[in-house]
């Protein structure tokens, strides 16, 4: 069941989904509760193809590779992924509500009891526009971390590192109080809460679509159009990232 705390701080909880998804809507009734949010359909990507995204101007690929910092265009999965994310933000826009949680249908919750929860809604920083719930990579910055970081300024100078240098400096997370750090550079984008603010530079940053979903959420965060925080205690995960889980990834 999805945390009454939790979703007491947001005006709507959607879930990106596909018709075809029958078992993953299930598994999301299963852990969030029916009536807790509602379902968005995006797009599949049996029913589309690359051309014709690139054709219809909704891919970019050439401006996909020189965003991607390995130059690796996307594939049509993620692209498919994308399009759903920026789905949500637009509804989200369009329904004049102020704060969305967002999950993807392989969602999982962590078992963190609710007066833990309750405390960590009533830490949320004030400024925050984007906040993760759950996610990947990322850490606070090493002992060796100045010398990466130099050695990214010099990269990008350079011409061999697209991460900008505000990017690079941001690209460790901070303690900020004691249920949320500042985030920094952090992978998945299975549940995470914007605002109008994050919604509109999530938009900006992927249209036309050239980032992962989760690498459009890096990018504003990195380059600061939006303020990010990520909870030290993940309360959810994502099943098709856990490599014993037989439910498998959809963007491959």
């Amino acid at each position: 069941m999805l945390s009454p705390a939790l979703k007491s701080i947001h005006d709507a909880v959607y879930v990106l989904t596909i018709s075809r998804a029958e078992d993953r809507q299930e598994n999301v009734r299963t852990e969030l509760g029916e009536g807790n949010f509602e379902f968005v359909y995006g797009v599949d990507k049996r029913d589309v193809s690359l051309e014709q995204f690139v054709s219809d101007g909704i891919y970019d690929e050439a401006l996909a590779r020189r965003t991607d910092r390995r130059n690796k265009a996307m594939t049509l999965g993620h692209i498919c992924c994308s399009l759903g994310h920026r789905m949500i933000y637009e509804k989200f826009l369009e329904s004049g509500a102020e704060r969305a949680l967002i999950f993807e249908d392989d969602v999982v919750r962590f078992a963190v009891d609710e007066v833990v929860i309750a405390e960590m809604v009533a830490a949320v920083p004030e400024d925050a526009d984007l906040i993760y719930w759950g996610w990947e990579g990322g850490g606070y910055r090493p002992a060796w971390g100045g010398v990466k970081i130099a050695l990214y300024h010099v990269q990008h100078a350079l011409g061999l590192l697209r991460y900008n240098h505000t990017m690079i400096r941001n690209l460790y997370s901070q303690p900020y109080n004691d249920h949320f750090d500042v985030a920094g550079k952090h992978f998945l984008a299975h549940s995470y809460t914007v605002n109008r603010r994050a919604a509109e530079a999530l938009l900006k940053w992927n249209t036309p679509v050239k980032l992962n979903a989760d690498n459009a959420l890096i990018y504003a965060v990195m380059n600061v159009d939006v303020r990010g925080y990520l909870a030290r205690k993940q309360l959810f995960g994502q099943r098709s990232a856990d490599k014993n889980d037989p439910m498998a990834t959809l963007t491959a």
